[in-house]
């Protein structure tokens, strides 16, 4: 399985700010639920918190936020008709 379709099945819900440059992702964990922050202004671009060491990069977007991975991979996840959609991406 690719780091994509790993980190998929992890989600469970995503919270995006109105700016469209601030996300958090709400996964699954072992332990119970944890959740990645992500952030890209311009004064900042981090991930942090559970599954950053995973995400080899990502791109904010109003409604929208693209996962990529160290295996070229890609997850999007994004706001359709007022719910969330997840859509992988393999190159």
């Amino acid at each position: 399985m690719s780091g994509a379709q790993v980190f998929a099945r992890k989600v469970r819900r995503l919270v995006l700010n109105r700016q469209g440059t601030e996300a958090q992702i709400f996964l699954l964990a072992p332990g119970g639920e944890g959740f990645l922050y992500l952030r890209s202004d311009g004064f900042a671009h981090f991930a942090q918190g559970l599954g950053a060491e995973e995400v080899a990069g990502f791109t904010l977007e109003k409604g929208r936020v693209e996962l990529r991975f160290q295996d070229g991979s890609a997850l999007s996840l994004r706001y359709r008709l007022g719910r969330w959609v997840k859509v992988l991406h393999f190159s």
